[in-house]
């Protein structure tokens, strides 16, 4: 089988994801220009859960060591009521190795900050401030006229531009929208509590808060809360409406209200997702991430998803696999995984919104880490 050359590949998006890319496609011998639509190298965001798989996607990246220096190692989750008894204590599988913990939680900051540095280092050119602005396919290569004016040619593109994704859009299809699931997410971070060595969620009635540890000073806490699609949250208000939402939650909740103090530290976004029919892949363009399949932050797996997909795209071109065959091996090895991840993080939010009622939750937790543990 004749090698095809993917000497010179674009990543469109500068997120986990994108980044990712870059780091693999390096790797795997490619030039790689990095399009990033922001202004700079920065990003928003409080912390992140990276499961084993994560960590075992980015030991092939060479920043696991990294992102556990930086983060939060631990090995369970405590499930309990909305009053603080607890359910279960739930153990991770440690698939990256037995001397690396089950979750690492990490700042999302930190995070980005090592994958920037390994792109760069890895010889990645990252453009801050540049988006594609039109792109024509031919056989064997893309042309893509960027938004600073430059036309380049590329083997492959790499859609990594998230949610809302520009190639999604345009070379798919504009039917292929995020759609709200009726929850949205608060996040915040403040100082982790002595002792608390283990992440921890609290399940209410129709909401759902989350402690996870980042570093040895500080943990985020999340609530997972039902809203009405389109309600638009006063921004200087956001710390006051959390702790409202947080009222009827016990436990540890109360003695943490008063660290919720800001509102400009509070993240709220409402939950959409992405349910992407296959191929993730037309001409040279090919989805990664949540531009492909987009999910609900119920299993942490997101982020996961996304490095796993760039690790095995890479591992693709470094076997110089023709086209047609990397797309058809990229999509055996990721949409049945990736998808069922989605679709089990979907039901989980159905679940708590009381429209799967007969939901065995901790059946559908043990499948999912058993998915995940299974190899990429």
């Amino acid at each position: 089988m004749k090698r095809e050359d993917y000497s010179r590949v674009l990543v469109a998006g500068g997120g986990i994801g994108g980044l990712a890319a870059a780091i693999a496609l390096r790797r795997a011998g490619c030039e790689v220009d990095v399009l990033e639509i922001k202004p700079t190298w920065d990003v928003a965001g409080v912390g992140i859960i990276q499961p084993a798989n994560a960590l075992r996607a980015l030991d092939a990246l060479g920043v696991a060591e990294q992102c556990l220096a930086k983060g939060f190692g631990y090995d369970s989750y405590r499930y309990m009521t909305a009053e603080g008894r607890l359910l279960q204590d739930v153990a991770g599988p440690k698939v990256a190795g037995p001397d690396r913990p089950a979750y690492n939680g990490i700042a999302r900051r930190a995070l980005h900050e090592i994958l920037v540095s390994a792109a760069r280092e890895a010889g990645a050119v990252l453009r801050a401030g540049c988006a594609i602005h039109s792109l024509e396919q031919g056989d064997q290569e893309a042309s893509v006229v960027l938004s600073d004016g430059r036309r380049e040619r590329y083997a492959m593109v790499v859609g990594a531009d998230g949610i809302y994704s520009w190639l999604r859009r345009n070379v798919f299809g504009q039917d292929l929208r995020a759609r709200p699931t009726g929850q949205s997410v608060w996040r915040v971070m403040m100082p982790r509590p002595d002792g608390m060595t283990w992440g921890a969620m609290m399940v209410g009635a129709r909401s759902k808060a989350g402690f996870i540890p980042i570093s040895r000073e500080l943990m985020y806490l999340l609530l997972v809360t039902q809203e009405d699609p389109g309600t638009v949250m006063p921004v200087q208000r956001l710390h006051v409406l959390l702790k409202e939402r947080l009222a009827d939650f016990g436990g540890m909740v109360p003695e943490l209200l008063a660290a919720i103090d800001d509102p400009a530290k509070v993240v709220y976004r409402p939950l959409e997702v992405v349910m992407m029919r296959p191929p993730w892949h037309r001409g040279r363009v090919v989805l990664i991430g949540d531009a492909a399949h987009a999910s609900t932050p119920h299993l942490g797996q997101g982020a996961a998803m996304a490095i796993e997909d760039a690790v095995v795209l890479g591992d693709l071109v470094r076997q110089g696999l023709p086209w047609n065959v990397l797309t058809d091996v990229y999509m055996q090895r990721r949409f049945e995984r990736a998808t069922f991840i989605q679709d089990a993080s979907f039901r989980i939010g159905e679940f708590e919104q009381g429209r799967e009622p007969g939901l065995d939750l901790f059946d559908l937790l043990g499948q999912a880490r058993l998915t995940v543990a299974a190899p990429i």
